[in-house]
């Protein structure tokens, strides 16, 4: 809104107000005067400017404040919002996955990706490499897990974060033609706050609410080249990289 200020604006603004005033002014001593029709035409005609150049000036406000929020949105990378993840968005992933380079995925259990690629695991790794983080269920402590922690938050059994992650891990032990350097997998010792799910040139990514399944929460769609890609990117590489927020599963 800085540009309201600038001193063009504010001689425009001025400026129409003054014309509206003065042709207020004219009309009001129309009657009194003997040239009551050029006052009047005068008048008339100065209210007319005064009070379109305030609406135009209105109009392209309103277009300036559009302009700006488009401008954030370009400048952050995003492309969409979802109202939730996961299965109720499968087709973003499926059609994205089906010529992947490059997938880096963030979740607790990932029980929906096992469900929709669990026997495809290693046909995946053919062609794509895959960097996948899944919650460690005995960080901090096996008997004061965050895993169990999240249960309860989603209203889910106790334990069931770490049967989702012992059923991937295991399906993964079953790809037998499996690519294993196309195809890693990690424990993360750190506290999730984001969902994460790169693929190439676009992550999908959205928070941890509580009260609610995480696939009920909101995700959204950001690209390269926007300041949104670059720091959650780096937030995963981070985790990825650092021994301290994660490690190896056992084979």
């Amino acid at each position: 809104m800085k540009w309201l200020f600038l001193p063009t604006n504010l001689f425009w603004i001025v400026g129409h107000i003054v014309m509206l005033a003065a042709g207020i002014f004219f009309t009001a001593i129309a009657d009194q005067s003997a040239h009551k029709d050029v006052l009047l035409g005068i008048g008339g005609s100065l209210i007319a400017a005064g009070i379109a150049g305030e609406i135009l000036f209105l109009y392209v406000a309103a277009s300036q404040q559009t302009k700006d929020k488009l401008d954030l949105i370009s400048v952050a990378g995003l492309q969409r919002i979802f109202r939730t993840r996961s299965v109720s968005i499968r087709d973003e992933y499926h059609s994205r996955l089906l010529n992947a380079k490059e997938v880096d995925i963030l979740g607790f259990g990932l029980s929906s990706f096992r469900e929709d690629y669990g026997t495809k695991f290693a046909e995946l790794s053919l062609k794509t490499s895959f960097r996948i983080l899944l919650l460690d269920p005995e960080f901090p402590s096996s008997a004061s897990s965050v895993a169990t922690i999240r249960d309860r938050e989603e209203g889910n059994n106790d334990g069931d974060i770490k049967r989702d992650v012992d059923a991937f891990e295991s399906a993964v032990r079953r790809a037998t033609s499996l690519v294993k350097a196309n195809f890693l997998v990690r424990r993360l010792t750190a506290l999730p706050s984001i969902n994460i799910f790169r693929v190439d040139d676009e992550i999908f990514w959205g928070p941890y609410l509580i009260s609610d399944q995480s696939r009920n929460m909101p995700t959204l769609l950001v690209r390269r080249g926007g300041f949104l890609y670059d720091q959650i990117k780096d937030h995963f590489e981070h985790l990825w990289t650092n021994n301290q927020f994660s490690k190896p599963i056992s084979d």
